[in-house]
């Protein structure tokens, strides 16, 4: 009874450690967002309305037009969608990985439980990117983006941050 109680509190103490891994950077990213609110209104009407609406919606000339307009040309540019998703640190490469792995094979519960030792964040993302495109699309898609020149050690957040702040 004890080491049930024991396994159950370590467990909860786990789980409620990865939250505030989680608001630390969505945290992070709200200041770095508070630096330029053109930026962070671009984001939030994102956030609230989807990349393509914005796209479509945006005054031209705007940052809004414009972060969305680079965030809708680049296949990573849905990302921006997760709450926290431009300062991770998550590796490009480690992202392309993952998701050539799930094309060589079946989901079944042994390749959902290896997606999730990725982490709760490559879930997200990946669920963002299936929203958006084919698995094999996107599988091309990211291939050629870091065959393009992209640094292979380069993260997901810097790569976002690097794609909006062409809109200063």
């Amino acid at each position: 009874m004890k080491k049930t109680l024991l396994f159950i509190g370590v467990f909860t103490a786990s789980l409620s450690g990865c939250d505030v891994f989680e608001n630390s950077k969505a945290q992070i990213e709200q200041q770095y967002l508070s630096e330029n609110q053109e930026l962070k209104a671009a984001i939030e009407t994102i956030r609230e309305q989807g990349l393509e609406a914005v796209a479509a919606s945006a005054e031209k000339g705007s940052v809004a037009a414009c972060v969305a307009k680079n965030l809708d040309a680049d296949p990573m540019g849905a990302l921006v969608e997760v709450e926290g998703a431009l300062q991770d640190s998550a590796d490009l490469a480690g992202l392309v990985e993952t998701i050539n792995s799930l094309t060589e094979q079946e989901l079944s519960i042994e390749t959902i439980g290896q997606l999730l030792q990725h982490g709760a964040d490559t879930v997200d993302y990946l669920k963002t990117l299936l929203s958006e495109y084919e698995l094999s699309e996107l599988q091309s898609q990211l291939t050629s983006l870091l065959e393009q020149g992209q640094n292979k050690t380069q993260d997901v957040g810097q790569h976002l941050r690097e794609l909006i702040e062409q809109c200063q």
